[in-house]
């Protein structure tokens, strides 16, 4: 009997007993670590080292919010562990009945550390899987912890001054899953600012002071030096976790910076998968390697186009206001740039609500024009979506923004709604 015969069984037998069928539901276990020293943490038994015994009012404890309610993590079974062998459990926590594909908060707590939250989503299983199990390992960090970054910023081994290191946290969406790939650490979400910034001495040296940084959390860097040096620009870049990786840190300069862009290109987007669904109020948010500005005069040039197929056959689709051209505005788009310049928010103006039972609802954009901040090239314009025609820029020349996560290929510019 295949697994989808097996859960259409179970699903009839629910059905005649008065049972309402639930997904699946799998299991996430870990161990609770002191993200200074490595060493587990005893979460529920204070005086041993097995873990055993279960103290549900112990000051530390680990939490999911499953449903809207608070699910306390208990130790891990007892099995063949017990009190004369030599398996030492501390730290060792499980949370059962986790449903597949829903985000679920995550909290640890304990006397004299500072509070972990984060976030984890357990993976939808195939029809053939019941139930399954996660590791999904806890740092906590001591109150006050925490490690001054030096960047010691080189070209040709030589140190350069006047650079400037721009940090930004990466969430796990980035990291592409909520554990990290080394160590299957979850993720601590951000409680800070998602960018942190210093510029090199005359010693080549930055500094970024620990307290600005999220302990356990994963930063990824980017050195640029404002002026060409010797004709030429630089920029290098590198990542590391707080409070985790050593103190001193090198980026190495070059004229190409892993992307085949010198100038300016998006680190990433919420649409590098293009298969991602982001509904009726759905942006297109792209991440720079520096901070960016619209190229002024272009926003007449900013269009979005739908694609809104009756899938239903209920008649109704939606629709973009009509574009007016040269009255210097936008009539279907809205651009967004954040107050640091390394993101914006790209959205669509609605005349008629799209229906979201039309599945392939789409929208396209073009005409966004970028450079980088107060920069004083108009070579170094990049464009998301054509910027034919764009009368503002007539006579320049305006190449497509490229993403590096993406494999160095043009900037996705479509918006799939539903």
């Amino acid at each position: 009997m295949n697994g989808l015969t097996r859960k259409f069984l179970t699903l009839s037998l629910l059905s005649l007993a008065g049972c309402d069928w639930e997904a699946n539901h799998g299991r996430l276990v870990g161990f609770v670590v002191d993200g200074q020293s490595g060493q587990r943490l005893n979460f529920f038994k204070a005086d041993g080292k097995n873990n055993i015994d279960d103290d549900a009012d112990s000051k530390s404890q680990v939490y999911a919010l499953i449903n809207g309610e608070f699910r306390r993590a208990v130790p891990c079974g007892k099995g063949d562990l017990n009190d004369d062998n030599a398996i030492e459990a501390d730290g060792c926590f499980q949370i059962e009945d986790i449903p597949e594909g829903m985000p679920i908060p995550l909290f640890a707590q304990a006397p004299g550390y500072e509070r972990f939250v984060g976030e984890f989503t357990y993976p939808l299983l195939s029809e053939d899987v019941e139930h399954s199990q996660y590791v999904g390992n806890i740092r906590m960090f001591p109150k006050g912890f925490s490690v001054d970054y030096r960047f010691n910023v080189t070209l040709d081994n030589q140190p350069v001054p006047k650079v400037q290191l721009l940090c930004q946290y990466l969430p796990a969406s980035a990291l592409g899953n909520s554990l990290q790939t080394s160590g299957e650490f979850l993720t601590p979400k951000n409680t800070g600012s998602t960018t942190v910034s210093a510029t090199t001495g005359e010693d080549g040296v930055a500094v970024i002071p620990g307290a600005q940084l999220v302990n356990g959390a994963e930063y990824h860097c980017e050195a640029v030096l404002n002026e060409p040096l010797d004709s030429r620009v630089l920029a290098g870049q590198g990542n590391f976790v707080a409070g985790v990786s050593q103190a001193d840190q090198r980026i190495a300069l070059a004229t190409d910076a892993a992307s085949t862009d010198t100038f300016l290109y998006a680190v990433r987007s919420n649409v590098d998968d293009p298969s991602v669904l982001l509904g009726a109020g759905g942006k297109l948010v792209v991440t720079f390697n520096r901070p960016v500005e619209i190229v002024s005069r272009t926003e007449d040039c900013q269009l979005a186009t739908a694609n809104a197929p009756d899938t239903n056959g209920n008649g109704l689709t939606g629709s973009l206001p009509a574009n007016v051209a040269n009255n210097g505005a936008s009539e279907t788009t809205t651009t967004e740039l954040s107050g640091d310049g390394f993101t914006l928010s790209i959205g669509y103006k609605v005349a008629t609500a799209f229906d979201s039972g039309d599945r392939g609802t789409s929208i396209d954009f073009n005409g966004i024009v970028l450079r980088p901040r107060n920069a004083s090239n108009l070579a170094q314009m990049r464009s998301i979506g054509s910027a034919a025609g764009c009368a503002a820029v007539a006579g320049y020349t305006v190449t497509p923004l490229k993403n590096l996560r993406a494999g160095n290929v043009n900037q996705n510019t479509t918006l799939r709604l539903f």
